[in-house]
């Protein structure tokens, strides 16, 4: 499974390229709003088929909403970009979505003795790194790294879970959100960033059984009350499932200019 929904904002006007010698895509830079305390997220969207004409039209710095959309990860860029899925003009009222769900197999045993693997800090707080090997449908997997974090009052540490529950070639499905770190370079100056998929909540595969009990998560990101950018500076953490999408609500129907929800198609993944 790779299934993304969020918002975002448009950062360019929507523009044709050229994927192979007789496809292409309507590829446009969106911005995420931040969650949390972190930075807004920049992120490539591709859109395929009849959904490109339509997004085509969409302006530069118009609000939008992505359903469906597939999470890519460019391991020599060390980007990702998303493809596909439905889109929507929104206004800044809209519910904030950022909820990325994968499938896959975890592709390493976690070191706790490594502190890039896992660590715990002077206050309790633990974080811990995995990879998760989602297949692309060609006999090939995306590697995404994704971490958990928990502090030592939480009940269900995500973190610990990780370290003592997957191991390589673990199947799990995990619930996350695209956040961004940015600072300056201490040398050079320079603005720098970084984009990481953090753990909402995660399914171990069932071992013999018809299911899997969900680990619950408890890990909340820390707010900040100088946040100013989209969306009227609400960030994702106010709105990351308003209709209860994950305990069986549902998905609202979709508002904007586009009207009912195309089935998807021509997608290249």
């Amino acid at each position: 499974m790779n299934f993304v929904t969020l918002c975002a904002q448009t950062t360019e006007a929507p523009r044709e390229v050229y994927i192979s010698a007789n496809s292409t895509a309507t590829r446009c830079l969106v911005l995420l709003p931040p969650v949390g305390n972190k930075a807004p997220t920049s992120i490539e969207l591709n859109v395929y088929g009849k959904n490109a004409e339509r997004f085509s039209r969409v302006a530069k710095g118009s609000q939008i909403y992505i359903h469906g959309a597939k999470l890519r990860f460019d391991l020599e860029t060390k980007t990702y970009s998303l493809h596909g899925g439905i889109i929507a003009q929104v206004n800044d009222q809209f519910p904030i979505f950022n909820t990325v769900i994968l499938s896959g197999r975890c592709v390493k045993d976690i070191d706790h003795q490594d502190a890039r693997a896992f660590k715990t800090t002077a206050d309790g707080t633990m974080i811990c790194n995995q990879t998760l090997a989602v297949s692309t449908g060609r006999n090939q997997s995306d590697l995404f790294n994704f971490y958990a974090i928990n502090s030592a009052e939480d009940k269900f540490k995500q973190a610990e879970l990780l370290v003592n529950f997957t191991r390589k070639g673990t199947g799990l499905t995990i619930q996350g959100r695209l956040v961004t770190d940015a600072w300056v370079d201490k040398e050079t100056k320079e603005r720098r960033s970084i984009t990481k998929i953090q753990l909402v909540a995660m399914t171990l595969a069932p071992k013999g059984q018809a299911g899997a009990q969900e680990i619950k998560p408890q890990t909340t990101v820390a707010a900040s009350d100088n946040v100013t950018s989209l969306w009227g500076g609400r960030t994702a953490d106010e709105g990351s499932d308003p209709w209860n999408v994950t305990s069986g609500g549902g998905l609202p129907e979709l508002p904007g200019q586009y009207g009912a929800a195309p089935e998807l198609s021509d997608e290249p993944f």
